[in-house]
């Protein structure tokens, strides 16, 4: 790792907004998303996820109860979007270690990290946003967790 933190393997843009149909549309008349998939991931989050070529668009609502992460900007007014974190892949345990340490020794704080998935799915939070204005989200999938969006649909986007 030549850096600091690792920059590749980009695959997702997160948003945050206050209301979930508000966004789904949004999305529909701005970029032609039509086809997501809407998912309750837990009792204080629902969230959207769709697909435009490589790129995966996920839009994250908060309710109560939710983590500070989330919660410690406004939320934007009903139909905005506000970019909340870059996701990124991590492909081996060696570099999430690296990505650990750098981000230890550098004193970013990681606001949310864990595992789930009996640890098939590992997730960080790193806080760029001094830096990028945004989080910076880092994940590691094996196993099951590897199939995870295998159900998000692709949006083949053309602009007319």
């Amino acid at each position: 790792m030549g850096g600091i933190l690792p920059m590749g393997n980009f695959y997702q843009f997160g948003y945050l907004a206050s209301d979930i149909d508000a966004a789904e549309r949004s999305l529909g008349e701005l970029y032609g998303i039509t086809k997501v998939r809407r998912k309750r991931a837990s009792e204080w989050m629902e969230t959207l996820h769709a697909w435009t070529g490589d790129t995966m668009v996920e839009v994250i609502v908060c309710g109560p109860g939710a983590p500070s992460i989330y919660t410690n900007q406004p939320f934007p007014v009903a139909g905005n979007l506000m970019l909340h974190h870059l996701g990124r892949r991590i492909l081996d345990e060696g570099t999430w270690h690296q990505m650990e340490q750098a981000a230890r020794q550098r004193g970013l704080c990681t606001e949310m990290m864990g595992s789930v998935m009996n640890g098939q799915l590992r997730y960080a939070y790193v806080d760029t946003r001094a830096m990028l204005g945004v989080y910076t989200e880092y994940v590691m999938l094996s196993g099951d967790a590897l199939h995870i969006y295998d159900d998000v649909p692709q949006n083949d986007l053309q602009v007319s």
